[in-house]
């Protein structure tokens, strides 16, 4: 078993300091992704500031559970983007976002390999090579933007703009304030790596 990680810069929202706006935060992501959101990690250090943490989770809830992209390509982006952005907590949470999507966990070797692993298919490779564009160039460019436009829509492209923004963001915020990953996703570390 991998060794605990440091303890947070910003640690979590303790439950005796909740207060209503922080339970009406935690509520809007009950019975989506999350089964306890008022226990996770993430979401109890975004909750020292409610007012941020609410205008951000609608964007946020959007992007896992209203976007227009096929969760297999989405899942790809986010998760090629946590990976290169070293974002562990992220990554691993991402993992088992996938499972209970019904993703086969094949594809989490690839993942960290990136777009020349040959388990992906020729428009996975386009997305994750977008992906990277995006994470560190901040622009698509012009072959894979032609690529992705002859398979998604115009809304499909702004959710997956969207996305790997949105995540870009979300590892920042969770490299810089130290979320600590709990026991599950410790041995998923241990079972498929972690950046």
């Amino acid at each position: 078993m991998l060794r605990k990680d440091p303890p947070a810069r910003l640690p979590q929202v303790r439950e005796e300091d909740f207060t209503d706006e922080t339970r009406a935060f935690f509520g809007q992501w009950t019975g989506g992704v999350f089964k306890d959101a008022d226990t996770n990690p993430v979401l109890r250090t975004f909750a020292h500031h409610p007012a941020l943490a609410n205008a951000f989770s609608q964007l946020n809830v959007h992007v896992l559970s209203a976007s227009t992209l096929p969760v297999k390509e989405r899942q790809i982006a986010i998760m090629r983007t946590a990976w290169i952005t070293k974002a562990t907590y992220m990554w691993l949470s991402h993992l088992n976002t996938s499972r209970l999507y019904g993703l086969s966990d094949e594809m989490y070797g690839p993942l960290q390999r990136g777009a020349d692993d040959p388990y992906f298919t020729e428009f996975e490779r386009t997305v994750i090579r977008a992906t990277e564009d995006l994470v560190r160039d901040h622009e698509v460019s012009d072959a894979n933007w032609q690529a992705l436009r002859a398979e998604w829509n115009e809304r499909q492209m702004l959710d997956f703009l969207f996305t790997v923004g949105c995540y870009v963001m979300i590892a920042g915020v969770m490299r810089s304030t130290g979320a600590e990953r709990q026991d599950d996703l410790l041995a998923l570390a241990e079972k498929y790596g972690a950046p």
